[in-house]
């Protein structure tokens, strides 16, 4: 069995690489606790290309939790049970 580290460092990892592809930010650029809107600056359009890109892997987040407060580590939270 995978060790939580592990799957949390690889759902960091995919959620930054999502981002990467998203809005250009680099992955090593990217902390936990950046919020989408606040620190990285993404704008409504890279929002639900990310979402879109999230649902595809099977994360589904909830429309009221999509605010300019999410972080990366919110994201994270709910892609690391899947992965």
């Amino acid at each position: 069995m995978m060790s939580n580290v592990v799957v949390d460092n690889h759902a960091e990892s995919l959620v930054t690489n999502l981002i990467y592809q998203v809005n250009g930010v680099l992955p090593k650029n990217i902390s936990l606790d950046h919020s989408l809107v606040n620190d990285l600056l993404m704008d409504s359009i890279e929002m639900i290309d990310l979402l879109m890109r999230l649902e595809e892997i099977g994360v589904a987040l909830h429309e009221y939790k999509i605010t300019s407060e999410l972080t990366v580590g919110d994201i994270v939270k709910h892609v690391a049970p899947i992965y």
